[in-house]
């Protein structure tokens, strides 16, 4: 687990609501745990799955619960047809069918179904490329840490979490930090803050 140890990039988020008991969050992870691909044209997927091992799935309940923090991971999957495969599949198939049933041309609802029917073909032979993001969340501090570094992972985290645990995620902006650790200051006076210029001027 790159948390744990090597380099990494942390994304650090707000959770607002209440802390769930040890047993819902176990539940919610159990709930929406990550499920393999089914046939059909679905091209992401998307759940929880161990920090271990992203085979995993559910995360295992003693490896979950490390102190005041709850570990796991998000697993996202993705399948992708190639468009130009897909395109020159579909063609194959249009001019089969044409010299099968001998037809000058094909509707394009019919195109369309036949290009849907080809898709499914393909993606079940593509293997899908996984991405897993470690989520270490600080149950005491209110403050969740993720190796989620793009916004599409980090949206995926955000819709995931709200489903799971029905709580949200505020990105932990320098704003709202400063805020959390001078409460005492209003919070107009720190958005009336310049920042601080460090350059160098030239004697």
């Amino acid at each position: 687990m790159s948390l744990l140890q090597g380099t990494l990039s942390l994304r650090r988020f707000l959770v607002l609501g209440p802390v769930p008991s040890e047993e819902d969050l176990l539940q919610g992870l159990r709930q929406d745990c990550f499920r393999p691909f089914e046939d059909g044209l679905e091209e992401e997927r998307m759940g929880w799955c161990d920090w271990r091992n992203l085979l995993m799935v559910p995360p295992e309940a003693e490896w979950v619960m490390q102190e005041r923090f709850a570990v796991f991971g998000l697993r996202l999957d993705i399948r992708r047809v190639p468009p130009s495969l897909l395109k020159a599949q579909t063609d194959m198939r249009l001019l089969t069918l044409q010299k099968e049933k001998d037809l000058a041309f094909v509707g394009k609802e019919a195109r369309l179904s036949l290009q849907d029917e080809v898709k499914v073909d393909l993606l079940k032979k593509v293997l899908p490329t996984p991405k897993v993001s470690e989520v270490a969340w600080d149950l005491k501090g209110g403050i969740l840490w993720t190796t989620a570094s793009s916004m599409k992972t980090q949206s995926a985290l955000i819709a995931l979490f709200i489903k799971s645990f029905g709580l949200e995620l505020q990105p932990l902006a320098p704003l709202l930090l400063a805020g959390r650790m001078l409460p005492h200051v209003p919070v107009e006076s720190l958005m009336a803050l310049d920042p601080l210029d460090l350059t160098l001027e030239n004697a």
